[in-house]
């Protein structure tokens, strides 16, 4: 228990998925956090029913998937739980557990709620979701676009608005306290979020609230404002991209398999170099989270230690060493993986860099582009895969963003030389 209560204050305090194995790394267990470190330690700080208690005694290791935001989270908990099945997970065999999400937009005043089957009358159904998971989705949707929640159909005209209006999670259809214009634009924006567009969704909200500023309806347009930034909040995070989609967990997947990675890469920096015989001699980071790009964190590096002499080795060891040895090691998180742009050379110098930066089990792999062969320090043979495998087309994704983003600003550093 001793290395279990160890791993329990590295946990940090970001929103996340957790995953409980036995012995044999099996995964027992996958939950979603808020918080990483509250969520799993309280297993350990009260009594658990007898389940739990079960379930305890066979914990042997606990790993743990960054997300975004508490959606992500849920999220990804859903995509996990379908791909390793953990026995320990509350979900019954039988579809019933995995209830649709229903959007009835056949109503004048459309709701949304959870919904057993799929009916042919016109409504909108999304999932099928995990049945305690569908009930947070419904409360954080409603949370951000406040729709009406009674069940009534078709919804009948009040004198007074209900509860939910008072507090603010519901804009009162029920006494035309909006119109069925701006209520149409909220459900418009639901079915945007439910469908992944989480940007689509973010600007029919930008656009409703421009539109009332413009009519100078600013209480509304302040409304708007304050469910634009929880949905920008919630859905893009500070840091991190949103929860992988499920075919680029299939090649996460494969890719902690064929390289024997103790976790699945999650995060992936990938590294790249450019010059024109030795002049402006530049560098770049791109980051990719549950395979998709992570701009925020992408960096550019002018190689200093060369000048006028081409050497693409010791260029990446530079690069290297000042992501992970400088400010930017306390700045962003540590990847799952760093990929580099190259044969073994690049491989051994990047891995030299993280030696001395004290990261000797960050794993790293280089993808030469002419085989697209995969090499690894310490190895002397490649890693092949086949062209059609997953792994290998996400890395050779990542290792051509890598390739067009150190390209642009290798161009932008040569044209101001020549130009002044």
């Amino acid at each position: 228990m001793s290395s279990l209560q160890d791993k329990l204050k590295t946990l940090p305090d970001k929103p996340g998925v957790y995953l409980f194995k036995d012995k044999n790394g099996v995964v027992l267990y996958v939950g979603k956090a808020k918080s990483l470190r509250k969520r799993v330690a309280s297993y350990f700080s009260r009594p658990q029913e007898i389940k739990t208690s079960i379930l305890l005694s066979k914990l042997r290791d606990i790993d743990y998937i960054l997300a975004a935001s508490e959606m992500d989270a849920l999220l990804l908990e859903d995509e996990l739980v379908k791909k390793y099945k953990p026995r320990y997970n509350i979900a019954l065999r039988d579809d019933k557990s995995y209830p649709f999400l229903k959007l009835t937009v056949n109503e004048k005043w459309p709701r949304l709620f959870l919904a057993r089957r799929k009916d042919k009358d016109g409504a909108l159904y999304f999932g099928r979701f995990r049945g305690g998971m569908v009930r947070e989705v419904v409360s954080l949707v409603k949370k951000l676009f406040p729709i009406r929640w009674c069940k009534e159909s078709p919804l009948k005209t009040r004198e007074q608005p209900c509860l939910y209006y008072r507090i603010g999670s519901c804009t009162a259809p029920c006494v035309g306290k909006i119109s069925r214009a701006d209520y149409l634009a909220l459900i418009g924006a639901i079915i945007e979020l439910l469908e992944g567009k989480f940007s689509a969704a973010a600007s029919q909200l930008e656009a409703a609230m421009r539109q009332a500023a413009a009519g100078q309806d600013f209480e509304r347009a302040a409304y708007l404002r304050n469910r634009l930034k929880s949905l920008t909040d919630l859905i893009e995070g500070k840091n991190l991209a949103r929860a992988p989609l499920p075919h680029h967990l299939v090649a996460l997947d494969e890719l902690q398999k064929k390289l024997k990675l103790l976790k699945i890469p999650m995060r992936i920096e990938a590294f790249d170099i450019s010059n024109i015989q030795g002049s402006n001699i530049v560098g770049a980071l791109v980051v990719f989270f549950g395979g998709a790009p992570l701009k925020n964190d992408y960096r550019r590096f002018k190689v200093k230690s060369l000048t006028d002499k081409p050497n693409d080795v010791a260029a990446m060891g530079e690069v290297v060493a000042r992501r992970y040895q400088g400010s930017l090691k306390e700045k962003l998180l540590l990847p799952d993986l760093v990929l580099i742009d190259g044969g073994l050379g690049q491989v051994n110098a990047a891995q030299k860099a993280l030696t001395a930066a004290g990261l000797t089990d960050l794993p790293v792999i280089g993808l030469a582009k002419r085989e697209e062969y995969i090499f690894s320090p310490g190895r002397s043979q490649p890693l092949i895969l086949p062209k059609n495998s997953p792994g290998l087309q996400l890395l050779q994704r990542i290792r051509d963003e890598a390739h067009r983003f150190v390209i642009a600003f290798h161009r932008r550093r040569r044209a101001r030389a020549l130009f002044g």
